[in-house]
């Protein structure tokens, strides 16, 4: 079979759509019980996103994230550099795990990079469960 790939920057949504459907046909044959649940509004992607303020109202850290099926996934979290090391990131985490729990959430999925925080969560009792090398240099 003869064939040409292409690089195409701002493709347009019929030749998106042409590639989305292969993998959506595909999907929902080989799994259809997800397909089943995504269309049930119970199911739907829910954002989670907490601040922390200081007592002038200031903010000094924040959790973003979302939740979806059994999972919460951590975006981005973070807190003031000189308030580090206070408990606030602990509390964040916390406090996303509970409304996670409220959702009918029962695991979490983080990712972060070496110079940022695997202590902190390993701490909070994460583990690590995979690791890209040379991600980010």
């Amino acid at each position: 079979m003869k064939m040409e790939i292409r690089l195409i920057e701002n493709p347009d949504d019929d030749l998106r759509e042409a590639v989305n459907y292969q993998l959506r046909t595909h999907n929902q044959l080989s799994n259809p019980i997800y397909w089943q649940k995504t269309g049930e509004d119970k199911y739907n992607e829910e954002e989670l996103k907490l601040f922390t303020f200081d007592e002038k109202g200031q903010v000094i850290g924040g959790l973003f994230g979302s939740t979806r099926f059994s999972w919460l996934k951590v975006d981005i979290m973070a807190t003031q550099k000189a308030l580090r090391n206070q408990g606030i990131g602990k509390k964040l985490l916390e406090k996303a795990e509970e409304i996670a729990k409220e959702r009918g959430c029962k695991y979490v999925y983080i990712d972060t990079m070496e110079y940022q925080a695997p202590a902190f969560y390993k701490k909070c009792g994460y583990k690590l469960v995979g690791q890209l090398d040379d991600w980010d240099s």
